[in-house]
């Protein structure tokens, strides 16, 4: 039982991970987004809260705690530029290429073992 706690625990910090790159801007590791063809990342930097990190890991299939994604709160009267839509609309288009992306991460940071 251990092991698979241990490889749910990677599974979720590489969607944090993932996310964290989203909402820095940073485009991935090693240009990650650029790679994996993910357009306008850059976009959403900035843009994400609980709710839209939630909607995101869901979106790749994954579920993570609220409480892990409180990190993600701005501040009251924060401005978002971005729509809960606009970032549906961006899932989307990015889809094939987010869930490559997302795959390819979680197989680096379990080591390859599976987990879904």
């Amino acid at each position: 039982m251990s092991r698979v706690n241990d490889l749910r625990s990677k599974v979720t910090s590489a969607m944090i991970s993932l996310l964290d790159e989203l909402e820095d801007g940073t485009g991935g590791d090693y240009y990650g987004f650029t790679e994996w063809d993910i357009k306008n990342h850059q976009e959403l930097k900035g843009q994400l809260n609980s709710y839209r990190a939630q909607k995101i890991a869901q979106f790749l299939g994954r579920t993570i705690s609220k409480q892990k994604l409180l990190k993600y709160a701005k501040p009251k009267g924060y401005e978002y530029s971005l729509t809960n839509k606009d970032i549906s609309n961006w899932l989307e288009s990015n889809k094939d290429a987010l869930l490559k992306y997302s795959s390819f991460n979680i197989a680096v940071m379990t080591n390859g073992h599976r987990y879904e």
